[in-house]
């Protein structure tokens, strides 16, 4: 587990980058802090800064796989749970984690178990800006809302590429490896869709009734709600985009084995009344006429060979093949 901690004055300017060591230098009158924490449940650091008012109760229900985004309203601040991709890199998974955010105008806590691709963002624009405007802590919780946002649609838009790929790969495929990678992505954006609905749903909550601590405008409210509408649209655009490409490669995996059948069938079609022909000469019964003529063995070599072209022949003309 680690912490780092980001300190700003009232103004927003960013003074000091580091880990809980700068709790030292924290004075709520003074500054305005960003804690950021990655991995398990910390509740020695909350019990050691019981200030903030966060329950650590909230860390461990947030981490439950099926928990939806949601925002609760406490007395000193607002928490805020939302969904965000693992690795932006990975849109052939479309995992998704949770992200945990404590925010008021003077503190924001961000926590999360794993690598948080987002707070990663905002944390390295910050330290280029040296600087967060306006001077409120709803500001970070806004971009990390936004960054959320972009990596979804980013990966969308790459997943809509990949998708059209499938698309000219499915009449040539030799496996099932394309079949079982669309399962996949018709499982993940079922799941994807899901979430984005509860995101919509939490963003009108918020247009519908503003909280107390998160200090974001209607503009900013309507721009996320948008997003993540359209997000959702996307996601059951790409999920029939998959049925139907489910469907085709099924289609053409039948189609093929179609193919091989008919062309079994046919082999078989010809070459049985040579294996009849065979059969009865080679009975060695000791009273059969061909058996003492001379040119029987190339007479029957000769029916034979008719047999197969005149076969062939009618599959041409029946276009079996």
């Amino acid at each position: 587990m680690t912490i780092r901690i980001l300190l700003f004055d009232t103004q927003g300017q960013l003074l000091s980058n580091g880990d809980a060591s700068l709790m030292g230098q924290y004075d709520p009158e003074q500054h305005l802090i960003w804690i950021d924490i990655n991995g398990p449940n910390n509740r020695a650091f909350f019990q050691n800064n019981p200030q903030f008012g966060v329950d650590n109760l909230d860390f461990d229900d947030a981490h439950r796989e099926r928990h939806p985004p949601q925002i609760e309203s406490y007395r000193d601040h607002d928490y805020l749970l939302t969904h965000e991709l693992m690795e932006r890199e990975s849109y052939l998974l479309l995992e998704r984690s949770h992200l945990l955010m404590h925010v008021n105008q003077q503190f924001l806590i961000t926590q999360h178990l794993a690598s948080s691709t987002s707070v990663n963002a905002i944390i390295e624009q910050l330290l280029n800006e040296h600087a967060v405007e306006p001077a409120n802590m709803s500001t970070i919780c806004f971009s990390i809302m936004r960054q959320i946002v972009t990596d979804y649609l980013a990966v969308m838009l790459a997943l809509e590429e990949r998708l059209n790929d499938i698309e000219d790969e499915i009449f040539n495929a030799s496996t099932d490896d394309l079949l079982a990678e669309l399962m996949a992505y018709s499982s993940k954006l079922q799941k994807a869709k899901r979430s984005f609905g509860y995101h919509e749903e939490l963003l009108q909550q918020l247009l519908n009734d503003t909280p107390q601590h998160i200090q974001f405008d209607y503009s900013q409210l309507s721009y996320l709600y948008n997003q993540f509408e359209r997000l959702s649209s996307r996601a059951s655009l790409y999920q029939g985009l998959v049925s139907n490409l489910i469907n085709g490669f099924i289609s053409v995996s039948a189609h093929k084995t179609n193919r091989v059948m008919m062309t079994l069938t046919l082999v078989t079609a010809i070459f049985l009344p040579l294996t009849v022909i065979a059969g009865i000469y080679g009975m060695n019964f000791e009273h059969m006429p061909e058996l003492t003529w001379a040119y029987g063995y190339y007479a029957i070599l000769i029916i034979m060979a008719l047999i197969v072209v005149s076969g062939l022949w009618i599959a041409k003309l029946k276009r079996w093949f």
